[in-house]
């Protein structure tokens, strides 16, 4: 894997303080070769009154694509639930997915309530069945919200949380239509390492089930981690994206990346308080190398062609100072970054306010941080960023803010936050520049039939 760091500004003035940028960009190494090791996927796909005819139709099919492209020695359940839970397929090996499976799936009926977190748990408790060296994946898919069962969001997300934690389960969400609840499946996604999926209609679910597995079967790096430690002239230090966060021992703070795919990229951005540098007689005070900012450890398992090996890297991050206005430049690749991250984290502070009612407040904010990102740095690295904010801007003051419009906006935040050049764009505008190139998938589309091979 290929890591990078920088900062925004290598070099400051002397003598003052100054919030500075940090970033780590991974590149992971391009596979050609299988896992090594066999996987376990389960779809936990709600059937509730809501989802009957098409919408249940391309889940149905959805379902039957995956598990045409799972490798034999792959194991594969299906969950469904209403206001109850039921496995479909228990956990088993794919080697007869084209009778037993597809047979299943077919015999999917819709149902009832939305018991979402009971689908969770039994969709949990079948993987769990899978060897404990295997990786586990798990899709829900829903059009509603908590509405039977377990219902409190902070149950739920220690439940997925704990998942993660004992049973090595990432759990990505599907929302779909208009009355799923995105705060609920974006946060089930993010506190795992999964993806968060808006789909606005039925079309698209076969193609995102399609890119779930197909990133499942093209790991390169998994359980991607970073500490971070302050140094002595670094007095604050904050994520910008959406992974989660924790606080070690030691004092350093501890952020999980996840996993990732086969030529996937990925950034992480923080926003560093500097304290002054000092200049004495023209010099540094302390180090002609530059002062101690940060010191980061990476830690990631890479996947090889026959087995997987866990690295561990160090990096001391040191800033520089200067007298020279003029020696005081800036790394514009880093602007872009940073520029894209803090757009996502603005999407979800003006939902909030919308939330409540507080319009004024929200355009006040996005037409802020607009200018903050003109004052930033080159206006071609941030543009892309100023127009999602001006887009989203207008579309409040003209009264625009829909329940459609809610669920996009924190769709791209967390896409944007997340950062990864991989993970399928699933709305009908442009997708962010980070984002791949789309090329044609190399999973078989072609859905079969019941009873047929």
């Amino acid at each position: 894997m290929k890591i990078e760091t920088h900062l925004d500004y290598q070099t400051i003035l002397a003598n003052r303080a100054q919030p500075v940028h940090f970033a780590i960009r991974f590149e992971a190494d391009s596979k050609t070769h299988p896992r090594p090791k066999p996987a376990a996927f389960c779809v936990v796909l709600d059937r509730s009154g809501s989802m009957a005819g098409k919408p249940l139709d391309k889940a149905k099919e959805a379902a039957r694509l995956a598990v045409k492209n799972l490798r034999p020695e792959d194991l594969f359940s299906l969950v469904v639930f209403d206001e109850e839970a039921q496995t479909v397929i228990p956990l088993q090996p794919a080697a007869n997915k084209n009778e037993t499976f597809v047979r299943a799936i077919s015999t999917i009926n819709d149902g009832g309530s939305t018991n979402l977190s009971g689908g969770w748990m039994l969709g949990r408790d079948e993987l769990k069945k899978a060897p404990k060296d295997t990786t586990r994946r798990l899709l829900v898919l829903s059009d509603g919200h908590l509405n039977a069962g377990i219902v409190e969001l902070p149950v739920v997300r220690q439940l997925v949380t704990s998942g993660l934690e004992k049973d090595l389960i990432r759990t990505s969400c599907l929302g779909f239509s208009e009355g799923y609840n995105e705060d609920l499946m974006s946060e089930l996604a993010r506190v795992t390492g999964g993806q968060f999926y808006d789909a606005d209609a039925p079309e698209k679910i076969p193609a995102i089930f399609a890119s779930e597995l197909d990133g499942l079967q093209k790991l390169s790096i998994q359980n991607l981690r970073v500490r971070l430690a302050r140094l002595d002239f670094c007095d604050a230090a904050e994520l910008l994206g959406n992974s989660p966060v924790v606080q070690l021992p030691d004092g350093r703070t501890e952020i999980a990346v996840g996993d990732l795919v086969s030529g996937e990229t990925r950034v992480l951005c923080f926003a560093l308080g500097v304290l002054p540098l000092p200049f004495i007689s023209g010099k540094p005070a302390f180090s002609l190398e530059g002062e101690k900012l940060v010191e980061i450890e990476i830690l990631f398992d890479e996947i090889g062609e026959s087995e997987i090996h866990s690295r561990s890297i160090t990096q001391l991050i040191r800033i520089q100072a200067t007298q020279n206005p003029d020696e005081v430049k800036v790394r514009e690749e880093v602007i872009g970054w940073v520029a894209m991250q803090k757009t996502g984290r603005v999407l979800d502070e003006v939902t909030k306010h919308m939330d409540s009612g507080k319009n004024n407040e929200a355009i006040a904010l996005l037409s802020k941080t607009i200018e903050q990102l003109k004052a930033y740095g080159p206006k071609e690295q941030v543009n892309e960023s100023i127009a999602q904010l001006e887009q989203l801007m207008g579309k409040i003051d003209q009264g625009q803010w829909t329940v459609r419009e809610r669920k996009a906006s924190a769709y791209r935040s967390s896409q944007m936050r997340r950062m990864s050049s991989a993970d399928i764009w699933t709305l009908d505008d442009a997708a962010p520049s980070f984002k791949k190139p789309s090329k044609p998938n190399a999973i078989d589309t072609k859905t079969p039939k019941s009873g047929h091979a």
